[in-house]
């Protein structure tokens, strides 16, 4: 009788151990739910307004949108909607007049793209005088300035939703392939020119090169290709890169394991954190600085404080896991290439088990180069490696000082680099 009710009461305080457990796992994978849903939220909850006015009567996550960070200063601005053949809908910005330029007619075309995570608006947040889109123009230049699928202007498609899975099915392969060739198509046709100069911005330049190594006709099509930080071939490992991969091996599995497919969104949570943490007299300000330069290379002689919750306003702007995935993924093999889903995806994808190497030799429109041994994305290494498989650079500029944000928000960057890209255009274009 004993030895029975010995034996129950283990098999009772087992069985409730075990449950106790069975509660403690169902209870951290609800936590970690609740955090990932907080990091990385599928509805980004902020408010974007045209008027300074409007900003004052709603709550303090709103941002200008880029009409209204450009109209804010009497220039022009346009909005432009265009569909991909696969189904994503993309919006596209143009700087159509300025108070200098009043109702001239055909122009000179310039398109910028911007890196990974940004929008066009990161282009034009501190305004004439200092923001290229102005400074070009200023100069009597078309100025369109563009955006890639999911970032925060472009989560719209017309069958799937930002919430689907397959809407973050992408990477710059996609985005050089599909979005690149219609949005130049659009803007020659509405401007009834037949070529632009190109302005690429880190992954901008990216893009660039997947688009003309894919779709080598697109060459014409670009008079000039104007590279700021490029990124391509890995021939070192970017530090940042190199770290996510260490503490996270299996990137892409790990975030959708988790049901997660978009990441650096632009949110509520990401604006009043930069606007909270990162503000001039907050001791967590240092933290915020440290964190930058420790990803993009140091730079306090260039770096003006008071903008970093301007800058994280509207960056980062949202792109998919895929497309970080697919950097780490080249700077592994050390080869610029498209995605590789393995050998099955791959053959569906490309028709072939192995992925697609881009052809650097078909990219043979004349372009401009411009980098700096102090980027730690954009090392010096790589972008040199990536310009020996280029056959038409015809600049090749360094700077000693710059880090990889410098391109957008250094205190000189007007000085540093912007004259001297709208000298090269300007001067290119005289030669033609």
């Amino acid at each position: 009788m004993r030895i029975d009710t010995k034996i129950s009461f283990v098999v009772l305080l087992t069985v409730v151990f075990l449950e106790a457990r069975m509660h403690v796992r169902e209870d951290l994978a609800s936590l970690r739910k609740v955090l990932f849903n907080y990091l990385f939220p599928k509805d980004p909850g902020m408010v974007r307004v045209r008027r300074l006015e409007e900003v004052k009567t709603v709550n303090n996550v709103s941002t200008l949108d880029f009409i209204g960070l450009v109209e804010r200063y009497d220039y022009i601005a346009e909005e432009h909607y265009i569909t991909t053949e696969d189904g994503y809908n993309l919006v596209i910005h143009r700087m159509s007049g300025t108070p200098l330029h009043v109702g001239q007619k055909q122009r000179p075309v310039v398109f910028l793209k911007a890196g990974a995570f940004s929008s066009s608006d990161v282009w034009v947040l501190f305004g004439p005088g200092r923001d290229l889109p102005f400074l070009l123009a200023d100069e009597g230049y078309d100025v369109w300035l563009g955006n890639s699928r999911g970032n925060t202007y472009c989560r719209s498609h017309v069958k799937l939703s930002p919430q689907n899975e397959n809407f973050w099915r992408y990477s710059y392969h996609e985005i050089g392939t599909k979005d690149l060739p219609v949005v130049i198509d659009y803007i020659l046709n509405y401007t009834n020119q037949k070529t632009l100069h190109y302005i690429g911005y880190s992954m901008g330049s990216t893009e660039l090169f997947v688009l003309l190594s894919m779709r080598p006709e697109y060459n014409a099509k670009i008079k000039l290709g104007i590279c700021l930080a490029p990124t391509a071939i890995w021939k070192e490992t970017t530090p940042l890169l190199e770290y996510v991969h260490k503490i996270i091996p299996n990137f892409k599995e790990f975030f959708y394991s988790n049901e997660i497919y978009e990441i650096g969104s632009l949110s509520s949570m990401n604006i009043m954190m930069g606007r909270t943490l990162c503000a001039d007299n907050t001791v967590t300000q240092a933290v915020c600085i440290a964190i930058m330069f420790l990803i993009v290379g140091s730079d306090p002689a260039q770096l003006n404080t008071t903008i970093l919750p301007v800058l994280l306003s509207y960056y980062p702007a949202g792109s998919s896991v895929q497309l970080v995935d697919h950097y780490i993924q080249n700077m592994i093999t050390k080869k610029f290439q498209a995605y590789d889903y393995g050998y099955f995806g791959n053959y569906k994808q490309y028709g072939q088990i192995t992925p697609i190497i881009y052809d650097l030799n078909k990219v043979t429109v004349p372009l401009a180069v411009y980098y700096s041994t102090n980027d730690l994305i954009a090392t010096k290494a790589n972008v040199l490696e990536t310009c020996r498989h280029l056959p038409n650079v015809i600049l090749l500029e360094e700077s000693k000082l710059l880090n990889h944000f410098d391109y957008i928000s250094a205190i000189d960057i007007k000085t540093l680099v912007y004259d001297r890209v709208m000298e090269v255009i300007q001067k290119f274009n005289n030669k033609i």
